[in-house]
């Protein structure tokens, strides 16, 4: 028997298309979550189709560039939109560019990967 520990809890995933976003979301969605799933990518109505077939209780699929503030406040205003409530924020969204020393890399490398990486947390904390 599958435990249900998000059994009708509005859980909000960034980064979800794909990787630990995409597993974190079916997850979820095996224990009953009301899931809305953020991403840059189209592939993000895909995941939120296996999370349906997977037993997820309601999902939403919401297409935004977390890099920016306004997209965060509006994947997120989504969210309260169509269920009144979040429960559960996974701040997933970002990559890496750590494949070499850290003092190889030049400044605009650095500050692409905050924003990258960094901001969305912050901003969907925010929003």
């Amino acid at each position: 028997m599958r435990g249900r520990r998000f059994e009708n809890k509005v859980s909000v995933i960034t980064g979800a298309a794909q990787g630990i976003g995409r597993a974190t979301a079916l997850q979820m969605a095996a224990e009953g979550a009301r899931l809305v799933l953020v991403d840059r990518s189209e592939i993000v109505h895909e995941v939120a189709d296996q999370a349906s077939a997977a037993g997820a209780r309601a999902v939403e699929a919401v297409i935004a560039d977390l890099e920016h503030y306004s997209e965060c406040c509006r994947a997120l205003d989504s969210a309260h939109q169509t269920f009144g409530v979040i429960d559960i924020l996974v701040n997933n969204v970002g990559g890496t560019i750590w494949t070499k020393p850290y003092q190889h890399y030049e400044e605009s490398q650095i500050e692409a990967e905050v924003r990258r990486s960094l901001f969305p947390t912050l901003w969907c904390c925010h929003a």
